[in-house]
C-alpha cells in the first residue's frame, strides 16, 4: 500500500509531499514506522532528512483508512 505524507512547519504552513510503499497491515504499525523514518532521518520528500516537521499521513488503501498527525 502507498503511504502519503504531507510535511508542514511548525508555522503550520504546508511545505512538501512525500510517498512510500508499505506491507505494515495496520495504521498504528504505519505510523510507528513514519516515526521511525523520522528518528532515521529516512523520510521521502524532505531533501535534508531533516525531522522538524508536523507529519500528515494518510493510506487511501487501506480498508480502515484514517489520518494520523505525528507533531514535532
Amino acid at each position: 500500500m502507498e503511504v502519503e505524507l504531507i510535511y508542514f512547519k511548525s508555522s503550520g504552513k504546508y511545505y512538501s509531499e512525500g510517498q512510500y510503499e508499505t506491507n505494515r497491515e495496520h495504521m498504528f504499525q504505519i505510523f510507528d514506522e513514519v516515526k521511525e523514518m523520522r528518528d532515521q532521518g529516512k523520510l521521502p520528500g524532505l531533501r535534508d532528512g531533516s525531522r522538524g516537521y508536523h507529519i500528515l499521513v494518510t493510506v487511501p488503501e487501506h480498508p480502515q483508512e484514517y489520518p494520523g498527525l505525528i507533531p514535532l
